[in-house]
């Protein structure tokens, strides 16, 4: 669902799809994209809001790219973040994860379709501390939670969909060069494929 993407007072879609799906007891994944309205409402609000969402099984894909462009445009500089209480909806449980909403095109001017620049711009945005290895999920295993997939592991991959990164840390991962396939380490370092 695209929903409450908004700072406007009154948005409570949200709480609506949490409400449906715990009312007829739907099981599959359920994901909700924006979410912003929460960053308007108070604290015990937001706990019933998360508790609800955990109950149901919804993740929410946070969109800071987007977001951060749209949300607080009155005038002048924005004052509003944009940016839906993810550290609130993970403490209540919530599978929260980071995503891209709009690149290069009405809504968003500029951008990357790339999870790791969204998790770069997430740990500005959202103040994601460190260490950063604790936030990795939000573009990995809980992205494959909200589509009702299983965590992908190295076993059983194939070779081609390996990257390799420059980088000494988790962290370093958000400030290192372009990764290279694994496949193509090999073939540059004389290795043979099979």
């Amino acid at each position: 669902f695209h929903v409450d993407e908004g700072l406007s007072p009154g948005l409570d879609g949200i709480e609506v799809i949490a409400d449906i799906a715990l009312s007829v007891g739907f099981g599959g994944p359920i994901l909700c994209g924006h979410a912003c309205s929460l960053a308007n409402l108070p604290d015990g609000d937001v706990r019933r809001i998360a508790d609800k969402l955990a109950e149901a099984g919804i993740t929410i894909a946070v969109l800071p790219q987007t977001n951060l462009y749209l949300q607080g445009r009155t005038s002048g500089t924005p004052d509003r973040r944009g940016i839906t209480r993810l550290h609130e909806l993970r403490a209540a449980g919530v599978n929260v994860t980071v995503g891209v909403d709009n690149v290069c095109d009405a809504f968003c001017p500029v951008g990357r379709h790339d999870p790791l620049y969204t998790l770069n711009l997430s740990v500005l945005a959202a103040h994601l501390d460190p260490p950063i290895g604790g936030h990795l999920p939000l573009i990995t295993t809980n992205a494959q939670a909200a589509l009702g997939l299983a965590p992908v592991t190295v076993d059983g991959t194939h070779i081609d969909d390996l990257l390799i990164f420059d980088a000494d840390s988790t962290a370093g991962l958000l400030n290192a060069p372009v990764p290279q396939s694994f496949s193509d380490v090999l073939r540059n370092d004389g290795g043979q494929l099979q």
